[in-house]
């Protein structure tokens, strides 16, 4: 009996972590696009209590406007000398927590649409086509519904510009063309493409974080 309890608190030591981490790639909600192009968002998305905002499962999508920084309390004279010694030229780097710069990226009326391409392709795959059908409901929506957005496509630095400014057009109307098909008039869509030219703030045009389809509220 003893062992049998040992084992069942063993799996389940293993299967919450599992369950929490299968959460953080799943597909935003309809709510989560109106939220971020439309600025609409629900109670459910208020910010929290310590006046953090609140962040969605889905990954990178912030359900509020980050609030405006509060005052640091003064530090004590300790810390404070600590604080002197680490600014002090060359001991100084900044980093800015991840959940920050998801925030500074994630401007008002504009989304990462997280999509995956493979290299040099732009062709959906089937996790991207999903994600596109929730983003085509959500653009159906009322607070939605006669919002005009632009389809941004944006490569690394890799390979040529002529090469990965076409690639990220094509990226750009492959992402058009589907929201097509699902029902979104066409003179809703502007395409455009950018190739490496606006990397993410704070990344080298070099980074595979740059390969990415932003959606941009335009009227």
């Amino acid at each position: 009996m003893r062992k049998l309890a040992l084992t069942l608190l063993v799996s389940s030591m293993i299967t919450v972590p599992y369950a929490a981490s299968s959460q953080e790639g799943a597909t935003p909600s309809p709510e989560d696009f109106v939220c971020a192009l439309a600025g609409e968002c629900g109670e459910a998305e208020a910010p929290d209590a310590d006046g953090s905002p609140r962040v969605s499962a889905t990954r990178g999508f912030s359900l509020s406007r980050p609030n405006a920084p509060t005052p640091a309390p003064k530090a004590e004279p300790a810390a404070r000398d600590r604080r002197q010694r680490a600014s002090r030229p060359g001991q100084r780097q900044a980093r800015r927590p991840a959940q920050q710069q998801q925030q500074q990226q994630q401007q008002a009326g504009r989304v990462d649409l997280r999509l995956a391409f493979g290299a040099g392709s732009a062709v959906l795959d089937p996790a991207g086509e999903a994600r596109l059908r929730v983003f085509a409901e959500a653009l159906k929506r009322p607070q939605l519904v006669n919002v005009r957005v632009r389809i941004e496509g944006h490569t690394d630095s890799s390979g040529g510009r002529a090469l990965n400014l076409t690639l990220s057009q094509q990226r750009a109307q492959a992402v058009a063309d589907f929201l097509v098909a699902q029902g979104i008039g066409i003179e809703r869509l502007e395409v455009q493409g950018y190739g490496y030219d606006r990397p993410l703030p704070g990344r080298r045009a070099s980074s595979g974080e740059n390969r990415r389809v932003e959606a941009v509220r335009i009227s």
